[in-house]
């Protein structure tokens, strides 16, 4: 599946903050803290603690894909404690 959302900023703006794969507290402020074990390369994963009061407390996700001049992010949800009963 994936995510689309439109938003009315300057491209290069957006990009700069979502393609940050650790940092995602920079533009989701429901994270309290990121910890990465890579590199930002393919394959890099991070452990995502969420604020109390959310369906879940930690994402563990793997970076996927990376590409700046498509403006292109991917990761998948590799683990944590996802108790949400739909998640599209």
């Amino acid at each position: 599946s994936s995510l689309v959302k439109h938003i009315k900023a300057p491209l290069p703006l957006v990009s700069l903050l979502v393609r940050r794969f650790d940092q995602p507290q920079r533009y989701n402020r429901f994270v309290s803290r990121c910890i990465m074990k890579g590199d930002m390369q393919i394959g890099t994963v991070r452990e995502v603690n969420v604020k109390s009061g959310l369906p879940e407390t930690a994402s563990k996700d793997r970076l996927e894909l990376l590409d700046d001049e498509e403006h292109i992010l991917s990761m998948r949800i590799v683990g944590g404690d996802q108790r949400l009963k739909v998640f599209n």
